[in-house]
């Protein structure tokens, strides 16, 4: 049985792009993907099914559906106070989330580039 990682690196070679390429078009950061492609254990199933969607795929609980909870929302709520490592997972999905945003301000400028470059 294929794994999730192989199935990905597979199907993002045989499309000839690259990991930087492919994590900016799923919308998930550069070390996510890597992660997810060397078969990291625990992995955020939301973000698989991001870069799992891209090949027209999916796993795990279908979010859309009525009955599905988004266990996202209880992550720090039954503690005190976070611990270390979890303010340290904030942090990087707060840099992850940034580095995001400047590829995709990257894309749409060099589309708005293009455009002009065509007109002219």
């Amino acid at each position: 049985m294929e794994q999730i990682s192989d199935f990905v690196k597979r199907c993002r070679k045989e499309l000839h792009i690259t990991q930087p390429e492919l994590a900016v078009r799923a919308g998930v950061g550069l070390r996510f993907l890597r992660e997810l492609e060397q078969g990291k254990q625990s992995l955020r199933m939301d973000k698989v099914n991001q870069v799992l969607s891209y090949f027209g795929t999916k796993c795990g609980v279908d979010s859309s559906e009525p009955h599905a909870q988004d266990i996202r929302k209880y992550r720090l709520s039954s503690l005190d106070e976070p611990k270390e490592y979890m303010l340290e997972e904030i942090m990087h999905q707060v840099c992850e989330s940034a580095i995001e945003s400047s590829y995709r301000a990257q894309e749409v400028l060099r589309k708005k580039l293009e455009e002009v470059k065509n007109t002219k």
